[in-house]
């Protein structure tokens, strides 16, 4: 890990980790499961990935993927908003990249898009986070930026689901949040490109 943020502070390049405060946690409560490190960078990809392709101690694995050769850590690399493909759902603030961490509530919102996203599904370690800050945290804080990614109904019934701890979600809940997705940040483009153009 140092070695990539070593690069990219040499570069003055802007860059956010994607932590939140209960990882540590999670990690004392499941001791088998290995985390990445997840990296947004103040930036566009076609500025810096060849350089971090060229780093030594990285070997490069798909798309936006590496690991780090000396410590076995994958990293993940973001630019300037997260997405799962060519679904970008979040532009991170100044305020993180001024951190140097995702603030809190895109930490969330992160937790729960991401994993509906990727595996059509909350994983043992989401249902474990989002139970932790559902016990603590004030989720109309992150309403309205949920309700700009995935409409307001959408926003409603998965933060009451969350709040309830039901993490069944359903496929079509989930269609929903693709096609609602598609109109926001230019992906509607972004997928057009991918299925025609590549």
């Amino acid at each position: 890990m140092n070695n990539i943020i070593g690069f990219l502070q040499e570069r003055s390049i802007p860059y956010a980790i994607i932590r939140g405060k209960y990882d540590d946690l999670y990690h004392n409560y499941d001791k088998t499961y290995v985390s990445d490190l997840d990296l947004v960078v103040d930036c566009k990809k076609s500025e810096i990935f060849s350089n971090i392709n060229s780093l030594k101690d990285l070997k490069h694995l798909e798309e936006n993927t590496f690991i780090d050769l000396s410590t076995q850590l994958r990293i993940d690399f973001y630019f300037q908003s997260i997405n799962v493909g060519y679904y970008h759902y979040l532009r991170v603030s100044p305020s993180s990249f001024k951190l140097k961490q995702v603030i809190e509530s895109e930490y969330i919102i992160y937790q729960i898009i991401d994993p509906l996203l990727k595996f059509s599904r909350y994983k043992k370690r989401h249902v474990y986070k989002l139970k932790r800050y559902s016990e603590g945290y004030d989720f109309d804080i992150i309403r309205d930026k949920l309700r700009f990614i995935i409409g307001h109904s959408l926003t409603d019934e998965i933060l009451d689901k969350i709040l309830n701890s039901d993490f069944s979600i359903s496929k079509s809940f989930i269609r929903k949040c693709k096609i609602r997705l598609l109109f926001i940040n230019s992906n509607f483009v972004r997928m057009l490109f991918f299925r025609f153009c590549k």
